[in-house]
């Protein structure tokens, strides 16, 4: 028999190996990309690490006008009702602005002031204004969920966003 026969018992090859280990390593940096990314690929702010955002993730409210808060795993992140309303912890804080400021809070609770940073016929999005690290919040219309009720999203999120420290306010 010659020893070019059979490769059945013979080790993978060297390129083989190489090809294996890459798959390998391509699987477990796809994982590591869901899990960070969160459950529907939220992806965390450029600040999320900051120490003010962990104390008001925990202070945030389980549902939000009638949503379920769905569990993601990247840093600094919250999401109701299957990504129609995303709270990402840590964005950049805005400037002054010509933009319009909406002071929103609960009857005798606190209130914080939200600027209309990029909206759509699909979405709205709105960024604190004076306080950092800066909250954004992604509000997608659809049923039940009307760009008229965007706003209203943010009365419940007043007191756990008032947790980080107000160093301006909108004029």
């Amino acid at each position: 028999m010659s020893s070019t026969g059979s490769t059945a018992s013979s080790p993978p090859s060297r390129p083989g190996r190489l090809v294996v280990g890459l798959v390998v390593v391509a699987v477990a940096a796809v994982a590591a990309w869901v899990y960070l990314t969160g459950s529907r690929g939220v992806q965390a702010a450029p600040q999320a690490q900051d120490p003010a955002c962990a104390p008001l993730l925990r202070a945030l409210p389980g549902t939000l006008d009638g949503r379920g808060r769905t569990p993601q795993g990247a840093e600094g992140v919250a999401v109701w009702g299957e990504d129609r309303v995303v709270l990402r912890c840590g964005g950049l804080v805005l400037g002054p602005t010509t933009k319009a400021c909406i002071p929103v809070g609960p009857d005798g609770g606190p209130t914080v002031d939200w600027v209309q940073d990029a909206s759509n016929d699909r979405a709205v999005r709105f960024l604190t204004y004076g306080r950092t690290p800066a909250v954004e919040v992604t509000v997608r219309f659809g049923p039940g969920l009307t760009r008229d009720q965007a706003t209203s999203q943010l009365v419940d999120l007043a007191a756990p966003v008032a947790r980080i420290p107000q160093t301006r306010t909108c004029l």
